[in-house]
């Protein structure tokens, strides 16, 4: 079918709904029209009162309840069932079905679903009221004799709908006429329905127009009239869709009405309304509406946990954001509750203990302190020109009165012995803070790294601002709260809560209700209030499985001491017998029927109310909200409730297998949880000889770093590949270092131009120099090797010094080869005698003009990118989620780049120190004599924050000790063995000095002298573990270190291994898990 006939269609369909909109109408206000209600029937649509986007308004509208999270309209009736009693007649029931039409039923049918109804309502006589009822579940059959015999029973719990005020004045209250439908109906109020068909066509848009295609296909083949119409309705939903969305362009994530635990569909209210209208035909119809409490609740549960889930994905999302924010801000802003923290560890054993409140009291003195030192200088340089003596003594004294003033506060709470240590203290705190915001070489450059305006504009607005607008939320929705649950008896008021059908409606009618109510502390509250209420809702039973007989046995305090007596005994039949004797059987039926359901609906909503349970909790005894859950566990369990006297108080305990592993599992998890003379030497004739003191600094250099990786390359298990690179590169600087001071040493100390004899001669000067260009072409390249990986391997940013450090080392690899190339090239033509020496050398030295100035800028360039490349602190605020390079891009965080950036935030601030005692020994020589070893006798490790009250380090110690005989050939390490229980035994915890930083060392000797030793720390930083994370400092394997006796600059050798580094000994070795109830608890105060 073409486009054109397809137009044709539908601007057919158009006029036709022009035309029908064009028929004549009648004048209501005419004396002489006709009466709409003329007829001897009405048409009833009956509807629910429920929560909305728009507030409907008409006088017959009249909910019983004013919401503060939503204004009140008119919806279709949700799945259940509807009951109607009209003219003496009996009581009729209908099922609401899927498509929300009505189904008529007899009353005794079966509670099953209902996907199709027939009609959307009901055609009634105009000279009797009726009265009508919405409820879940189908009424049970005594409650359905009760409406039928009592017109009582029927006024209480049945809306009542007065015909004849409707057929005379064609409306009363709740039945508002059923034309007013586009301002009564939530889904087709015009504003709400723009929006949800916006929202709708974003989502399904490609859909609907695939539909539309396929069914103008379809058309064009066999043009039916239901093709047709099946594609005019399709068009014109594709079109409304797209005119709306082309209204809101900038519609929400969520359409209207997606807080709602009925979704809103506006096509399907469509068609509904539309077949009302038509089922009325002449008939006046109104609306019928009816109370759904259990709707409302039902809504403001699902709208709860929609509210907390989306805060949680918010948390989840910019938990990253909050952390380092709050990170950097602690590295540049002052805070009392630091300076507290600060001096109370400081002073910890001299009954020292500040509050934030105090050390605020202190920073403020120290900010006077500093404006009027400032002030005394200007008046002191001033002196004489400005100011008179007299004047300047004058001022003077003010300034000293001032300073006494404000440094007295500080001093009332301050000893006086610790007054000046402590202000010294506080002004380096200060000075770093300012020193990191200025920025200086090894200080933290926030501004140069961090968007300072995008973070705090972030912290101080955007964050505020969502947490304000979710309490706000949820402050609305607890309010509702407080006024439909009191209500919900009017939709469990039938229930029969002997019956198990009907117990396991209110289980699931509990979980969709009660689920998200303890949510808050508020919302607890709450619930506890309303357990003590008299309120005759059913939901008020939910800690007693639905069953008031156990209600008024723990209100008798006599009957609830026999419940907990059967509790308590040692056999279940007995406990049932004895309970027998108390509580009737429907209710030992209900505790069997939910202790053989551990995991449905009502265990589960149980446990999300244990907040409000505990509050019900009595002054004296157990409170007796508690026994349904005690029953429960007794039934489910096999857990006796025993009451127990510990150091003379009344305890209560539950005994049993499961209850004492549960206990156990209790307590190791909360025990995890607290678980000078240069001048001269350049002088010397050797070095001269050498070609002055450059060429020997460079061997000595290249010596040392080789010397390095070499000790390293021999103390380590496995070398990676990094390492090794950085190794065969040291080696190979030494090796054309050293060339180059045996070419200066026969070149200008031998005076020797070329070597060799007769027809084989080399000129020493190109030879000499193209092995060291060859040799340094290859050192280079190995160094390349080293920063690739290194780069590779990067877990955050890479810094882009290193990067041009990197493109250095290029460029001297290449000029390196040149000059290999050059001199190797030139030597090889003399010893074919093609050139002299004298050409040679000319040649070698006018070429390496240019070469020697490539390699000094590169040289130079090298130098300077090392010297700038930054700290780890600085490397990391460059490259955070702060940084200049990233705030701009509000990016979305994935879950593992949030935790990758967290796991390097806490290594820099929590990866633990190690330091290392080593002493000289003489071992006994394989010849009789004795050799001098140093050996490694104590290892020191520091971890920062740590506190026993919430440490866990996890600890594997191996190594190879001193043989007690040296052999003259092969290893003299021996087989390393198992280090740890060892020198943990000997091991004394303490707090680590305060000049050296916060938290706790553990120290410890060995028993005998250690050559080497392999540690792996799996250490769970503070933040980590108070945020309830398993992050390791250094990821889940922790860090691992290689400790050596033997180092140069230091005492002792600590290498931390790298990811391609291998350690044997440490898969092999015991892992022990340290806390604060064990070796982690400090023996003194610092």
């Amino acid at each position: 079918m073409t486009t054109h006939s397809h137009d044709q269609v539908l601007r057919l369909a158009s006029a036709n709904q022009a035309a029908n909109k064009n028929f004549a109408s009648e004048d209501l206000t005419s004396p002489v029209a006709a009466c709409p209600a003329r007829q001897a029937e009405l048409f009833i649509v009956p509807v629910r009162y429920a929560l909305a986007e728009q507030a409907a308004e008409h006088a017959s509208f009249q909910p019983g309840v004013t919401p503060s999270s939503h204004p009140m309209a008119l919806r279709c009736l949700r799945k259940g069932y509807l009951y109607i009693w009209h003219q003496n007649s009996q009581l009729q029931r209908y099922a609401i079905a899927d498509d929300g039409l009505l189904l008529e039923q007899e009353l005794d049918a079966p509670d099953t679903p209902v996907s199709m109804g027939g009609q959307t309502g009901v055609a009634l006589n105009t000279q009797h009221s009726a009265w009508l009822m919405f409820c879940e579940i189908p009424l049970p059959a005594p409650v359905c004799q009760r409406l039928l015999d009592s017109a009582e029973e029927r006024t209480i719990h049945m809306r009542h709908v007065n015909l004849p005020q409707v057929a005379n004045v064609l409306t009363a209250a709740h039945c508002p006429p059923l034309d007013a439908g586009d301002q009564l109906v939530a889904e087709l109020m015009p504003e709400a329905r723009d929006k949800a068909l916006a929202h709708d066509y974003r989502q399904h848009g490609d859909s609907y127009r695939e539909n539309v295609r396929v069914l103008g296909h379809q058309m064009s083949r066999e043009p039916t009239p239901a093709r047709v119409q099946a594609y005019v309705d399709a068009s014109v939903q594709l079109s409304e869709g797209s005119t709306a969305a082309a209204r809101h362009p900038a519609s929400e994530e969520q359409g209207p009405g997606q807080w709602s635990s009925v979704a809103w569909d506006v096509p399907a209210t469509d068609v509904w309304f539309a077949r009302a209208r038509s089922e009325a035909g002449q008939l006046h119809a109104v609306f019928a509406c009816l109370d759904d409490d259990l709707g409302a609740l039902r809504d403001i549960n699902h709208e709860q946990e929609e509210v907390e889930a989306e805060h949680e994905n918010w948390v989840a999302d910019n938990s990253l954001r909050q952390s380092v924010g709050g990170f950097i801000r602690s590295l540049i802003r002052e805070d009392g509750g630091e300076v507290a923290n600060l001096l109370n560890y400081r002073y910890r054993d001299q009954d020292i203990h500040l509050t934030s409140e105090q050390s605020e009291t202190i920073l403020t003195s120290q900010r006077q302190l500093e404006e009027l030192l400032e002030e005394e200088s200007r008046i002191n340089q001033e002196r004489g020109r400005l100011y008179g003596h007299s004047e300047a003594d004058a001022k003077l004294a003010n300034v000293h009165a001032e300073v006494n003033a404000a440094t007295q506060p500080v001093r009332d709470f301050i000893p006086p012995e610790f007054y000046h240590e402590a202000s010294q203290l506080v002004r380096e705190y200060r000075k770093d803070k300012a020193s990191n915001l200025a920025g200086g070489r090894f200080s933290a450059q926030v501004t140069e790294h961090i968007n300072l305006e995008r973070m705090n504009g972030w912290l101080d607005d955007e964050a505020p601002a969502h947490y304000r607008q979710v309490e706000e939320r949820h402050v609305a929705l607890y309010a509702d709260r407080a006024s439909f649950l009191p209500r919900h008896a009017s939709g469990t008021w039938f229930a029969d809560h002997a019956d198990p059908a009907h117990q396991r409606w209110l289980d699931e009618l509990a979980d969709a209700c009660l689920s998200a109510q303890c949510s808050r502390q508020a919302g607890a509250e709450q619930f506890a209030g309303y357990l003590r209420s008299g309120d005759l809702g059913s939901l008020r039973l939910i800690f007693h499985a639905w069953r008031s007989p156990l209600e008024a046995a723990v209100n008798s305090t006599s009957r609830l001491n026999e419940v907990v007596a059967a509790l308590s005994l040692d056999n279940l039949a007995e406990t049932r017998a004895a309970l027998g004797n108390t509580l009737d059987e429907p209710t030992l039926l209900a505790f069997q029927r939910l202790a053989d359901d551990v995991e449905g609906y009502w265990a589960r909503t149980v446990s999300r109310l244990g907040a409000a349970l505990l509050l019900t909790r009595a002054e004296t005894g157990i409170a007796g909200h508690w026994m349904g859950l005690m029953l429960a566990a007794r039934f489910g369990q096999d857990s006796r409730l025993v009451r127990t006297m510990e150091n003379g108080v009344e305890a209560w305990r539950l005994v049993g297998q499961k209850a004492d592993a549960l206990r156990h599992w209790t307590q190791n998890t909360a025990q995890a949880i607290r678980s000078g003379q240069i001048a001269g030497v350049a002088q010397l004739p050797a070095i001269k000889n050498s070609g002055g003191i450059l060429p020997l600094a460079a061997l000595l250099l290249n010596a040392l770093n080789a010397s390095t990786y070499a000790s390293q390359g021999a103390l380590l298990e496995g070398e990676g590949d990094q390492r090794r690179a950085e190794r065969l590169s040291a080696t190979l600087y030494t090796a054309a270092a050293l060339t180059a001071v045996v070419q200066n040493w026969i070149v200008i100390g031998k005076g020797m131009d070329e070597i060799g004899r007769n027809a084989t001669v080399a000129p020493t000067l190109t030879l000499f120099g193209g092995v060291v260009g060859t040799v340094s072409a290859i050192a280079a390249f190995q160094e390349l090797k080293a920063l690739r990986s290194q780069i590779e391997n990067a877990r955050s940013r890479i810094d882009p010094w290193l990067e041009i450090r990197r493109q250095a080392v290029s460029g001297q690899m290449l000029v390196y080869g040149t000059q290999g190339l050059l001199g190797l090239s030139l030597t090889t033509m003399r010893l074919a005698n093609q050139i002299d020496t004298a050409t040679a050398i000319r040649r070698f030295r006018l070429a390496m003009g240019p070469l020697n100035l490539l390699l000094l800028g590169l040289g130079g360039l090298y130098l300077y990118s090392w010297s700038r490349q930054a700290t780890p602190l600085q490397n990391y605020l460059a490259g955070c989620c702060w940084s200049h390079g990233r705030a701009y891009k509000k990016e979305q965080l994935k879950p593992e780049v949030q935790l990758q950036e967290f796991e390097l935030l806490l290594a820099l601030l929590y990866k633990p120190r190690l330091a290392l005692k080593v002493q000289s020994v003489r071992t006994p020589g394989a010849l009789g004599d004795s050799v001098s070893r140093n050996a490694i006798a104590a290892l020191n490790i520091d971890l920062p924050a740590a506190d026993p009250a919430s440490v866990l380090l996890e600890l594997s110690l191996g190594g190879n000790t001193l043989p007690d005989k040296l052999r003259l050939f092969g290893d003299n390490r021996g087989t390393p063995i198992d280090l740890g229980e060892a020198w943990l035994s000997s091991s004394r915890c303490t707090w680590i000095p305060p000049d050296e930083g916060q938290g706790l060392r553990l120290s410890g000797s060995f028993a005998r002298p250690l050559l080497r030793a392999s540690l792996r720390l799996r250490y769970h930083g503070p933040l980590a573990l108070l945020a309830g994370m398993e992050t390791v400092i250094g990821g889940s394997r922790g860090i691992a270190y290689t400790l050596g006796p033997d180092a140069l600059l230091s005492e002792g050798e600590i290498i931390e291994l790298r990811p391609g580094d291998t350690s044997v000994v440490l898969d092999d070795v015991r892992s022990y898990r340290l806390d604060g109830t064990q070796h982690l608890q400090p023996k003194d105060a610092v």
